[in-house]
């Protein structure tokens, strides 16, 4: 079973994309930022999870998986959409990753929707191919 390794965890204001990605209601919409490694021994991903604060009110901590915070909130999962492209490992990627700068990694963009449409996860991740 992996492992999931916190690397760091803040709040603020969405930034633009942040608040056009989770369709935020508010330009001042305060979301919460964490960036976790997954780890199956070795590292396996490098993620970077972004959730939305007004949707999950008193929210301090991040639930490393969607689902058990979902349950947590007593909220319905929907659909997930996702992006996936191949691209060259940034210098902190590949530091995360224990694999060489500029190396491929397979980069997935996720959106994960409530049953009610409402954008309640924007994860990026990076995963060695």
């Amino acid at each position: 079973m992996a492992q999931v390794e916190l690397i760091a965890q803040s709040t603020g204001t969405a930034t633009v994309e942040e608040w056009a990605r989770l369709d935020l209601n508010a330009s001042n919409s305060r979301v919460l930022r964490v960036r976790r490694v997954r780890r199956d021994g070795k590292a396996v991903a490098l993620e970077e999870a972004v959730l939305p604060l007004e949707r999950l009110p008193g929210l301090i901590a991040d639930a490393s998986d969607i689902t058990e915070l979902a349950q947590c909130y007593g909220l319905s999962l929907g659909r997930a959409t996702d992006r996936v492209s191949i691209v060259p490992a940034t210098k902190d990627v590949a530091r995360h990753l224990g694999i060489a700068a500029g190396a491929d990694v397979m980069k997935l963009d996720r959106i994960v929707e409530t049953i009610d449409g409402e954008p309640i996860e924007w994860r990026v991740a990076y995963r060695q191919i």
